[in-house]
């Protein structure tokens, strides 16, 4: 089922300098695994579905919506434990958790000959699902994201969120320590992912972060899925032959001043992923999609161009 316009909608309420990111109408669709919120923005196919990465929603790709939406239909969801989406009592949150709301979202909204973009650590997700269905698959977009251990630096506070005695300690920082710490913490570590700081990067990093402090949620899917990003990366690097498998054009499109996922992950995408293109664009960071929307939907939209063609 889903809430469509003929009943009531959720308005975000974020603005941003000079309205560049406009609000947009949002709507629910009902999943096995509980209530799924997501955006859409234009008309058109093949529809690009937007996946958002960690500690964020599908705000992150506001502006990126309203460029693409010109040409075609876009659909950007906020997975389970973010946002607004409500998953239901008890659901265990982790990267099975993702892979099972991708494909139930994608089922639910009956898409197909679709698009499917990937940021950080939904990358994996949507690598999976393009694998496994490449009849639905029209194309792949790879943001700044990862696989296997492809040379990529895991960030400061992931790393101290591994140790076993600073750990927990960090985590109850994190959960129930003092608000004014939790968040330098998060602007500290959010504000070393752009390419460069700006009124724009600055307010959506507090409006991120006050979604996280504000959801117990949000940060039980975030412990939950950093307590098995090494595991998931071990399966990931003993899989690597998956990525040989993928059928559907695939635009590896990526921010080269992200200091973690840095430029040589996205060569290594373009090496090991067949009927690949890359593209590097070299004043953004991490979040390359708010730092170059317009580069980015050009990018996709002459992929989406060239894949039609063909």
């Amino acid at each position: 089922m889903v809430v469509g316009p003929e009943n009531p909608t959720v308005r975000s309420k974020m603005t941003l300098p000079d309205n560049k990111w406009p609000a947009q109408d949002g709507r629910c669709v009902e999943l096995p695994s509980g209530l799924c919120y997501y955006r859409t923005v234009g008309r058109g196919k093949p529809p690009v579905v937007l996946l958002h990465g960690l500690a964020n929603d599908s705000r992150i790709y506001g502006r990126l919506q309203q460029l693409l939406g010109r040409s075609t239909r876009t659909l950007a969801p906020d997975l389970l434990g973010w946002g607004r989406s409500k998953p239901n009592d008890g659901l265990e949150f982790g990267f099975d958790t993702i892979d099972r709301n991708v494909q139930q979202f994608l089922d639910a909204c009956d898409l197909d000959d679709l698009v499917l973009v990937g940021h950080e650590m939904t990358g994996p997700a949507a690598i999976r699902w393009a694998a496994a269905h490449p009849a639905r698959a029209r194309g792949l977009v790879l943001l700044n994201t990862y696989y296997g251990w492809n040379s990529a630096r895991m960030p400061p506070i992931l790393k101290v969120l591994h140790a076993p005695l600073a750990g927990p300690v960090l985590r109850r920082v994190i959960d129930v320590g003092k608000p004014a710490l939790a968040r330098h913490l998060f602007r500290w570590q959010i504000g070393r992912l752009w390419g460069r700081r700006t009124e724009m990067s600055d307010q959506l990093t507090r409006m991120f972060h006050e979604m996280f402090s504000e959801s117990a949620l949000a940060r039980r899917a975030f412990h939950r899925i950093n307590d098995q990003l090494v595991s998931q990366i071990d399966a990931n690097q003993r899989r690597l032959d998956l990525l040989a498998s993928l059928q559907c054009p695939t635009l590896v499109l990526w921010g080269s001043r992200d200091p973690y996922l840095r430029p040589h992950v996205a060569r290594q995408f373009h090496r090991l992923i067949p009927n690949s293109h890359l593209t590097l664009l070299p004043d953004s960071g991490h979040f390359v999609q708010v730092e170059d929307a317009e580069s980015v939907s050009e990018a996709i939209t002459q992929f989406i161009q060239g894949i039609s063609a063909g």
